[in-house]
């Protein structure tokens, strides 16, 4: 397995209200499983750009850069693909929420943070708990080589 040397960075909005967060639904021929509102970011834009424009053209809302909070950075690997990705929390925003990409969207629906369904994707599921839990930071679904550290020379004090 080679990686490009390129990141992929993506945001993901962890979108709040009365204690539960808003989730999309994919459509089965995408997976079927639920996941944040969000996307890639374009070479062109910054991160909190990017999650701005994604919220409109998926969901409808208007975000504001100061209602967002970078809340988990998440370093992860899908499909011999590095991702970086970015989940910001909000509780305010402006506009009526409604479904902009009924092509890559079944449906918004709300849920209550400590019942998502079991058919949210696994970056999101730990993403989210692990915001709950204050953790910043965490790698997820990387496979290494059994000789990946076997060049790598032993960290000072270790034998």
């Amino acid at each position: 397995m080679k990686l490009s040397g390129i990141h992929t960075c993506t945001v993901s909005l962890i979108l709040e209200n009365n204690g539960k967060i808003l989730l999309l639904k994919r459509p089965r021929k995408k997976g079927g499983n639920y996941s944040l509102v969000g996307g890639r970011v374009e070479h062109t834009e910054s991160v909190t750009h990017a999650l701005i424009r994604e919220a409109y053209e998926e969901a409808g809302i208007i975000l504001q850069h100061e209602d967002l909070r970078m809340v988990h950075a998440m370093h992860r690997q899908k499909n011999n693909e590095s991702i970086v990705h970015f989940f910001f929390h909000a509780t305010r925003w402006s506009g009526t929420i409604l479904n902009k990409e009924p092509e890559k969207c079944d449906r918004l629906e709300w849920f209550e943070t400590n019942e998502l369904p079991v058919n949210t994707t696994s970056a999101v599921m730990l993403a989210v708990i692990l915001f709950q839990q204050g953790i910043a930071y965490s790698e997820f679904n990387w496979k290494y080589p059994e000789n990946v550290w076997s060049s790598a020379p032993p960290a000072k004090g270790l034998k």
